[in-house]
């Protein structure tokens, strides 16, 4: 399987012991018409590299089952750990994830907590929700339950939120409410 089919784009470098791998009838391949895994993988990690060879992010996940009529994996209790060179670390925890064919989707359920890690100049920003939907290639992330923010003492909630890597901003769709703390030096 192509490291991207999980969401992680790039060199990866996969630890994996696959304990149940699905066979069909008379020990062929699953039926393809049916959603039906044709393998699963207790606690699975992919590890994506950068071109140096360091670490840019880590994949975590107790249970990965993967579907092939449709390219599709479930991850169970999914951990995304982002190393950018510059910047401080992001993890981000689900109790559940899909990953689309190619990983150009994944969606996350159940008790979704992003946290940005503090650095010496900045607290540590938390944005918690029931579902949040990733865009990787586009560096995209939108949701549209509640949604709740926080950094230090401020803290943002709204429901519907998208988030651009890119740009670094934040919108906030309805029902928004905070408290803006700026910190005196």
């Amino acid at each position: 399987m192509h490291p991207t089919a999980l969401g992680v784009p790039g060199p990866c470098r996969r630890t994996v012991t696959i304990t149940h791998p699905c066979k069909g009838p008379a020990g062929g391949r699953p039926d393809s018409s049916l959603h039906n895994p044709d393998f699963i993988v207790q606690r699975f990690t992919a590890t994506t590299l950068d071109k140096s060879g360091r670490p840019e992010s880590k994949l975590i996940a107790e249970r990965m089952v993967h579907y092939p009529d449709d390219e599709t994996t479930e991850l169970e209790e999914p951990r995304l750990l982002q190393l950018p060179g510059e910047g401080p670390p992001v993890r981000i925890t689900a109790e559940r994830g899909t990953v689309t064919k190619d990983g150009e989707e994944v969606r996350l359920y159940g008790n979704v907590v992003v946290i940005r890690e503090a650095t010496g100049a900045r607290a540590e920003l938390r944005m918690e929700t029931t579902y949040l939907q990733v865009f990787p290639k586009e560096e995209l992330a939108l949701t549209p339950e509640s949604v709740v923010i926080t950094e230090g003492r401020s803290r943002l909630a709204g429901v519907g939120m998208e988030y651009n890597n890119k740009t670094r901003q934040f919108t906030l769709k309805a029902r928004v409410t905070g408290t803006l703390d700026r910190e005196r030096g």
